[in-house]
């Protein structure tokens, strides 16, 4: 019995070499940590680097232009400021400017180009030739005060380009 009581006090005796997991501990979260550190940058790699979908919209499809409707929306408004020129409310410097401005508005809403920010240059260059030719009229007395003026053409010229308009 002794024997088997000695092979049992032997076999509860721990091993000298070996260790509970808890003895490896600086090295266990270490290795869990740098774990958790390389899932974290992938995961905030991925977040990061994806496509974050559309951040603008896509322009509108273009709208078909009636021109015809545009043409007489546009002549109305010549009319009134023929109207405001009769009853001695724009003197002929300001019936060039608002002229001027008609016909860049005329031109932007029937070709979308910005005609109403561009200079005479800027509207040979956008291929707007009949409204640089009116605007072009109306820049002598836009611009100087002494300038001969005929108001008649002047209105002549701008019904004209909306009238003769594509």
């Amino acid at each position: 019995m002794r024997a088997a009581e000695a092979a049992a006090g032997l076999a509860m005796l721990p091993a000298p070499d070996t260790y509970g997991p808890f003895g490896y501990w600086p090295w266990w979260v270490l290795g869990a940590s740098a774990l958790l550190l390389v899932i974290a940058l992938y995961a905030f790699s991925w977040l990061w680097t994806r496509p974050r979908g559309i951040l603008t919209p896509p322009p509108p499809p273009p709208v078909p232009i009636d021109v015809r409707s545009v043409k007489q929306k546009y002549l109305g408004m010549i009319d009134e400021v023929v109207a405001e020129h009769q009853a001695g409310e724009l003197d002929p410097r300001e019936l060039s400017q608002r002229l001027s401005l008609v016909l860049r508005f005329f031109a932007h809403e029937s070709t979308g180009v910005v005609a109403e920010v561009m200079t005479l240059r800027d509207l040979g260059e956008a291929d707007l030739p009949s409204v640089e030719g009116a605007v072009s009229q109306y820049y002598p007395s836009s611009f100087r005060r002494a300038a001969r003026h005929d108001p008649d053409a002047a209105i002549a010229s701008a019904r004209q380009v909306v009238a003769t308009w594509m």
